[in-house]
């Protein structure tokens, strides 16, 4: 389909037909169905009463879709907007020129109301090659005046370097970033999902407004434990079974929801992820067996230094330089996460051995069933939960992920890459600490020793810091000037 008029363009936005057709869009009915809804905190950080382009970027079926909707349905129902005002486009099968067809067609139509404020929508925008070209036409013609617009896209690196292409065209005011992330939820987030009654106790715990929590994090290293955080071993046990099961869905609403009201994930909900990403892949002409044997070697170096060479021994990929091809390809698909080592005494980040962890708990598990070829995910999700090692793997992968979040909520800015932020140290003792978090020319590490007992020894990697928090499985206290925290306990501060 070349040509476009209105009414073709109807199709995807039925508010212009009935402003309640909203109410009966397939993905508001589908949240409508659950028990447990997600209304992400990145709505609150979209200001729609300005000329802007706003990129949201994420992993697949997380919820970009449906937070645009949502959007729409707020723009409709609680700001009153004219329904014709609101443009919604899924771009995942058009062309660069039916891009622009598209868009021209709508703002046509539209065109003896350029003093009303007009709500675009592109959504999975990646998909049309070059698309930021023409974005920039409509823009230097002046056509986005009176427009908030919100483009989202799976793919980090597409978007990153499209709008790299846009400087002074995005529009926005102060320090804002324009660029937003949705990713799954975090445990503190999964914890009032499940248990609204928790949102009051983190209230009293001063865990609700993020200065609040950053203070409180970077007053541990300090050695100073806030009261609040000492009441909240109070909420130990219950925070701790609420973890075991953050470890199996991970922060995926679906999988969530489905998990709460079956006791099982299905075999469907890990393939709708597993062929989004496989389609991914594809799209950008990756081969699918490689990434498998890749996958399967992070999952037996995970968490451990390695370098690009070492894959080409245990895969059939004998380049390095394509090994850090298709891992820097899970990079960009918000599927894993690269740690570099970072050195105290001539500031720098070291790129030549890296650690990898996976974003995400549910991610862990489909991609670690998928690549291992195993007959069930979910009796292989809960046998890697048995497994304490994996599961310690897990765990630090959650740390990292957490840690990445501070790291950008300390700091916000457009085109975060935790990799300039966050990285492992390794003393010349050769002992390591598993997380530095950059910010303000300081150093604050994290260790990890989710085991039963804490000893003086695990400390160690600190002494080059004089400072350090120790994320436990059970223990709050400190040890000389070090502090330790249980892991649900630190995770719900972040």
């Amino acid at each position: 389909m070349s040509v476009f008029d209105i009414s073709q363009l109807s199709d995807q936005n039925k508010w212009w037909v009935d402003k309640k057709n909203i109410d009966s869009d397939f993905k508001l009915t589908q949240i409508e169905e659950l028990e447990y809804k997600w209304d992400p905190n990145i709505r609150r950080y979209v200001k729609l009463d300005q000329d802007v382009i706003y990129t949201i970027r994420g992993p697949r079926q997380v919820g970009k879709t449906t937070l645009i909707k949502l959007i729409i349905r707020d723009l409709l129902h609680n700001k009153h907007v004219k329904p014709e005002n609101i443009f919604f486009w899924s771009f995942e099968r058009n062309t660069a020129e039916e891009l622009n067809k598209i868009i021209q067609t709508y703002l046509n139509w539209r065109i003896e109301e350029k003093s009303e404020r007009k709500y675009l929508f592109f959504d999975e925008i990646c998909a049309v090659k070059d698309w930021s070209r023409e974005l920039i036409y409509f823009a230097n013609k002046g056509d986005f005046v009176n427009c908030s617009i919100i483009v989202t896209g799976s793919h980090s690196m597409d978007l990153k370097h499209s709008t790299e292409l846009m400087p002074g065209r995005r529009g926005g005011s102060g320090d804002d970033p324009l660029d937003k992330i949705l990713l799954p939820m975090k445990f503190s987030e999964f914890v009032k999902l499940i248990k609204p009654e928790f949102t009051d106790k983190l209230f009293d715990a001063g865990l609700i407004k993020k200065e609040d929590k950053h203070r409180k994090i970077l007053e541990l290293f300090e050695g100073k434990i806030d009261k609040t955080i000492e009441d909240l071993m109070l909420l130990k046990k219950e925070l701790d079974a609420l973890l075991e099961m953050y470890l199996l869905t991970g922060g995926v609403p679906s999988v969530i929801n489905e998990y709460k009201s079956t006791g099982a994930i299905s075999v469907k909900l890990f393939n709708i992820y597993l062929n989004a990403v496989i389609g991914d892949l594809n799209k950008y002409n990756y081969k699918e067996l490689y990434f498998k044997q890749i996958l399967r070697e992070i999952f037996v170096t995970l968490s451990c230094p390695i370098s690009w060479n070492s894959f080409t021994k245990t895969t059939e990929i004998k380049s390095h330089n394509t090994v850090q091809e298709y891992i820097t390809a899970l990079e960009e698909l918000y599927i894993a996460n690269i740690s570099y080592r970072c050195s105290i005494h001539d500031k720098r980040i070291h790129n030549f051995m890296k650690k990898i962890y996976i974003l995400d708990p549910f991610f862990f598990h489909a991609l670690h069933g998928w690549s291992n070829s195993k007959t069930s995910y979910f009796v292989n999700a809960k046998e890697n939960l048995m497994n304490l090692e994996i599961k310690s793997k897990i765990v630090e992968g959650v740390v990292y992920n957490h840690l990445c979040r501070l790291a950008y909520s300390l700091n916000p800015r457009d085109l975060f890459d935790p990799k300039s932020t966050i990285c492992y140290y390794e003393a010349k003792s050769k002992k390591e600490v598993d997380f530095v978090v950059m910010h303000d020319d300081k150093y604050y590490p994290f260790e990890v020793k989710y085991q039963a007992t804490i000893s003086n020894s695990d400390f160690i990697g600190f002494k080059s810091f004089n400072r350090g928090v120790l994320i436990s499985k059970d223990e709050l206290g400190m040890y000389r000037n070090y502090v330790k925290v249980p892991l649900s306990l630190f995770l719900m501060m972040v």
